[in-house]
């Protein structure tokens, strides 16, 4: 999954300092899912609603969130049952 964060310019005077405010991030999710576009659209919604419940960038509309997926691949069955890795790699 690939987060591309565009930042309106209120945010922009909030956050002089580039590091503190990110472009962009990959991250990876585990779903169940019955197809491919099944499992796009719930990771889709995943990612979005996790970031908006834990940041308040969304609240202060501080950004807009672009979502896409890289890259979807069967994975084995118990990666579905724990929520491993619920972080993200941002860049600047």
């Amino acid at each position: 999954m690939h987060g591309v964060l565009d930042w309106s310019a209120r945010a922009v005077e909030k956050f002089q300092i580039p590091v503190t405010r990110p472009s962009g991030f990959y991250c990876h999710r585990h779903v169940f899912a019955s197809s491919p576009d099944d499992a796009a659209t719930k990771v889709l919604a995943d990612v979005r609603s996790y970031y908006e419940d834990t940041t308040d960038w969304f609240v202060s509309d501080l950004l807009d969130l672009r979502l896409e997926v890289d890259e979807i691949k069967t994975a084995p069955f118990y990666k579905g049952l724990f929520k491993d890795n619920l972080g993200a790699t941002f860049y600047p």
